[in-house]
C-alpha cells in the first residue's frame, strides 16, 4: 500500500523560475508518484511523495544539492 506524505519546506534562495526548475528537476528522482510544486514569491515548496519510496532526508538533501537550504520544515 502506498503512504502518502505531504510535506511544506520554506527554502532559501529561491528568487526566479529558474530556481524553482532546478528544484523540481532535481526532486524528479524521487520517485513515480511524487508531485513539486514550488511557489518562487514565497520560497515554499510542498512535495507529495510515497513514504514507502522516499524519506524526508531524500528530499532535503536533493534541495540542498541543487543550491538552496531548507528553512523549515511542515508536515501536513
Amino acid at each position: 500500500m502506498t503512504e502518502k506524505k505531504n510535506v511544506k519546506l520554506m527554502v532559501n534562495g529561491i528568487h526566479c523560475n529558474g530556481c524553482a526548475n532546478k528544484i523540481k528537476n532535481g526532486l524528479s528522482s524521487l520517485d513515480s508518484e511524487s508531485h513539486v510544486d514550488v511557489n518562487v514569491a514565497t520560497g515554499e515548496v510542498r512535495v507529495s511523495y510515497n513514504g514507502n519510496k522516499s524519506t524526508l532526508s531524500e528530499i532535503k538533501n536533493i534541495i540542498s544539492n541543487v543550491g538552496f537550504s531548507v528553512e523549515s520544515v511542515e508536515l501536513e
